[in-house]
């Protein structure tokens, strides 16, 4: 089947514009690792964020009871550092996987709408208002990218 477009990218990716939901899901599924590193790194994150208390809980049972012992108390400090370093490291890992996320879709859809007006008639472009092309390459594309990082961020 015959191109309509002047110009053809020869590595292009075929991105799904059936709908808008569609269209951001196989931005995202394009690298299907990030979201699932995300997921779980938000997850661990919040299981190690939980920990801290039960851990200072047992610490508060331990020194309840009489006679108890430093090592014992040591042994739950060191536990609730681990939590707290776990918590710390996953939540930094999460939000450089979400702001990864962001970069790429934003730089998948420039790359996306540049190859669009590449394949444009000469016609279209002499019609068009070279502004309103402009604000698209940069502020709704930029917006793109506020939506994952902090938009989903705040959601996961």
């Amino acid at each position: 089947m015959a191109s309509k477009k002047e110009f053809r990218v020869e590595n292009e990716y075929d991105y799904n514009r059936s709908g808008p939901i569609r269209w951001i899901l196989s931005h995202v599924l394009r690298y299907p690792w990030l979201p699932i590193l995300v997921t779980a790194a938000s997850i661990i994150n919040n299981f190690a964020a939980s920990y801290v208390q039960v851990f200072i809980g047992r610490a508060f049972d331990l020194i309840s009871t009489p006679g108890w012992a430093t090592t014992a108390l040591l042994g739950v400090a060191f536990s609730v550092f681990g939590a707290v370093a776990a918590q710390s490291a996953l939540g930094i890992a999460r939000n450089y996987a979400n702001e990864y996320i962001a970069q790429l879709i934003e730089r998948n859809s420039r790359d996306e709408l540049y190859i669009s007006l590449l394949g444009k008639s000469q016609t279209f472009h002499g019609r068009q208002r070279i502004g309103d092309i402009m604000a698209r390459a940069t502020n709704d594309v930029r917006s793109l990218n506020i939506m994952f990082s902090p938009g989903v961020m705040l959601l996961v």
